[in-house]
């Protein structure tokens, strides 16, 4: 049994020696693989990872030109020999019982896809040891990410035979943390262990978490994607996506470009309370709000 730790790297230098420490200092008897994945860094990312990891076993660096996080998260999982795989974003500093905690609550849960909490850090870091916390097994695992929109990488652990079923990160996605979400939750079991098992750092500049307009977009447009190409989702995951989806266009576009009663999104928003079901097509081009007037990033294609 191997865990692949998949580390995605673009100008994280700072933050690297704190996150390569901690996935040194993980407890367990699990084999284990390092897959780092250089996403075009411009500062010395690159040059701290090799200098930090020189001389480890089953070590995989991979360089490559700045395609954005989700082709490099893609790009680390198919390079991946184990079986399960442990995401880590490269400025989040993991517990040490981190990936113990992870593997032994899928195993005895029979899940395919866990997760943690994730908690943040200002200069000190430290943990709270797991004293029989809670877990909880979903039974409808994608109605509960649609539901209650989970989300975030380094708290999770998966098997690599359920990411490859359900297709990698979506690509056309900037972010890849709800895209993740929602592709596995769709294929495999799903269970949640109550407990603080990463950190990552407050106010750090340039973190997606920062940039408002990206996260809602990207948690938005990966479940309009979703909603399109899964006709066989239930009644019932396909009310809540729809309603999801629209809320969200109707409150930013009052939020943000000072929408009224009288506008689309409003009307749009009163028509699905009422009952109407909107093509996911047209939940897709709804998406374009969250573009207006603001820095939503897009993937990068190759040249």
């Amino acid at each position: 049994m191997k865990v692949s730790f998949v580390i995605t790297v673009y100008n994280k230098a700072a933050f690297l020696p704190g996150v390569i420490a901690a996935l040194k200092a993980q407890t367990g008897t699990f084999a284990r693989e390092y897959v780092f994945v250089n996403d075009g860094s411009t500062d010395t990312s690159w040059d701290v990872v090799q200098s930090l990891t020189s001389g480890w076993d089953n070590l995989v660096l991979i360089d490559q030109k700045n395609q954005g996080v989700t082709k490099a998260t893609n790009t680390g999982v198919a390079a991946a020999s184990g079986d399960f795989i442990k995401l880590v974003d490269a400025d989040d500093i993991l517990a040490p019982f981190c990936t113990d905690l992870l593997l032994n609550t899928l195993q005895d849960s029979d899940s395919d896809f866990v997760f943690g909490v994730s908690g943040d850090y200002d200069t000190e870091v430290y943990f709270e040891d797991p004293e029989n916390p809670e877990v909880v097994v979903f039974d409808d695992p994608l109605f509960s990410v649609i539901d209650r929109g989970f989300a975030r990488v380094s708290h999770c652990l998966f098997k690599k035979m359920l990411f490859e079923a359900a297709g990698g990160c979506d690509e056309r996605i900037f972010s890849q943390d709800h895209s993740l979400f929602i592709r596995l939750s769709s294929r495999g079991r799903l269970a949640q262990v109550h407990h603080i098992v990463c950190v990552s750092p407050k106010d750090e500049p340039g973190r997606i978490m920062n940039n408002e307009a990206q996260v809602i977009h990207d948690a938005t447009i990966a479940l309009a994607y979703h909603l399109d190409e899964n006709v066989d989702m239930s009644h019932k995951q396909k009310g809540a996506a729809q309603k999801k989806i629209i809320l969200r266009v109707w409150r930013w576009a009052k939020k943000v470009h000072g929408a009224s009663f009288l506008s689309a999104e409003f009307a749009l928003y009163l028509l699905m309370r009422c009952g109407m079901t909107v093509s996911p097509k047209h939940l897709i081009s709804l998406c374009a709000v969250f573009r207006k007037n603001a820095q939503v990033r897009q993937p990068l294609k190759k040249a």
